[in-house]
C-alpha cells in the first residue's frame, strides 16, 4: 500500500512539472512575439513603400506588423524613431532633415556647399556611418530613385515668361506668391533663404507655408505662381506643370532608404535583409506610376504596393 501511494505522489508531481512546463513555455511563447512599427508621413510613396515593407516582413516571419502612416513630418518620424515608437522608417530622404541635414550630425559634415555633397554616394556613405553610430540606427542601401524638391510653376506661366531654369526667375520674383511644404522655408542648406540667394533672387511677394498634398492643387489653382514640389509626385505630369532646372545645382542628392533602428534588428534580424530585397529596384519612373495610381486613380495604398510586389515576384 505504501509503495502504491508513493507511486501515486511521484505520479501526480510528474504531471504537476509537466503542467508547468507547458504553461512556461506558452508564457515564454507569448513574451517572444514580436511586433514591428513601420513609421511613414503623409504623403502616397512613403505610405506605399510602408505597406510594401508590411507584406515582405508578414510574407516571410511571422512577426506581427503595423504601418503607423501620416506622421506629420520627417522630424516627427526621426522622433518616433529615437523614442522606439516606430522601429522602420519609410521612408529616409539622404540629402533630408533625417539625413546630411540631421542635427546630432550635420556640423561633422563641414561647408554643406562642398561639391563633394553633391555626389550621392558620399552623402550616403555619410549619413550611414553618422546614423550608425549617433543615433544606433541603420539605413538600408538606396531603393533607387531620388525624391528631391522640384521649383514648378503652371505651364501657361512658363510660356508665358519663357521660364525654364530656376535662373529665370529672377525678374519676376518680387511679383509672385510662392508655396512650400512647412520643413522647406527654414532649411538652411538648400531651403527658402538659400534658394534666393543662389539664384540671386528677389524675395517673393509672399511665402505660403501647407501640407505637400495640396500644394499642387494650389499651383493649379493660381492660389500660389511658384510651388516647392517633391519631384516624385505624379501631380507635377497630371496638373501639367513645369519643373524648372535646378540650373546651379542648390540640391543635394535625396536618395529614398529604409532605415531601421539596432534595438529591431536584435530582435528581428532577418529585417534588414528582407527590406534590402527592394535596393535598387525602384526607379522614378516606377515610383512615379505607384504615386500616379494612388494620388490620381485615387487607389489604395495597400493594394497598389502588394499589386507591385507581386508584379516584380516577390509575393505569392
Amino acid at each position: 500500500m505504501m509503495v502504491y501511494l508513493s507511486m501515486k505522489r511521484i505520479t501526480s508531481v510528474l504531471l504537476i512539472i509537466a503542467l508547468v512546463g507547458v504553461l512556461l513555455t506558452g508564457c515564454s511563447q507569448q513574451s517572444e512575439e514580436v511586433t514591428l512599427k513601420i513609421g511613414a508621413q503623409n504623403y502616397a510613396e512613403v505610405i506605399i513603400m510602408a505597406y510594401m515593407a508590411e507584406a515582405l516582413i508578414e510574407d516571410q516571419t511571422d512577426y506581427n506588423v503595423e504601418v503607423v502612416s501620416r506622421l506629420a513630418s520627417a522630424v516627427v518620424l526621426d522622433q518616433a524613431m529615437q523614442t522606439g515608437d516606430v522601429d522602420i522608417a519609410s521612408l529616409f530622404f539622404t540629402g533630408g532633415a533625417t539625413g546630411l541635414l540631421h542635427p546630432k550630425y550635420s556640423d561633422k559634415a563641414g561647408d554643406l556647399k562642398d561639391p563633394k555633397w553633391r555626389d550621392a554616394r558620399v552623402v550616403y556613405e555619410f549619413v550611414k556611418e553618422n546614423a550608425l553610430e549617433t543615433l544606433d540606427r541603420q539605413w538600408l542601401e538606396p531603393l533607387g530613385y531620388e525624391n528631391t524638391y522640384a521649383i514648378t510653376v503652371r505651364r501657361s506661366m512658363a510660356e508665358e515668361y519663357n521660364l525654364k531654369t530656376v535662373s529665370d526667375l529672377r525678374d519676376y520674383s518680387a511679383d509672385l506668391i510662392i508655396g512650400m511644404d512647412d520643413a522647406y522655408l527654414d532649411r538652411e542648406i538648400d531651403g527658402y533663404q538659400p534658394l534666393l540667394a543662389t539664384y540671386e533672387l528677389e524675395p517673393f511677394k509672399d511665402t505660403v507655408t501647407m501640407q505637400i498634398n495640396l500644394l499642387y492643387q494650389a499651383i493649379r489653382d493660381e492660389q500660389v505662381d511658384v510651388g516647392v514640389a517633391y519631384s516624385t509626385d505624379a501631380r507635377i505630369h497630371a496638373y501639367d506643370l513645369v519643373w524648372l532646372e535646378d540650373d546651379r545645382n542648390l540640391y543635394p542628392p535625396f536618395e529614398a532608404a529604409y532605415a531601421v533602428n539596432l534595438s529591431t534588428l536584435e530582435k528581428a534580424p532577418e529585417v534588414a535583409e528582407i527590406l534590402s530585397q527592394l535596393s535598387g529596384k525602384i526607379d522614378v519612373e516606377t515610383i512615379r506610376r505607384l504615386n500616379y495610381e494612388v494620388d490620381i486613380n485615387h487607389r489604395d495604398h495597400q493594394e497598389v504596393a502588394i499589386e507591385f510586389l507581386k508584379e516584380e515576384g516577390l509575393l505569392d
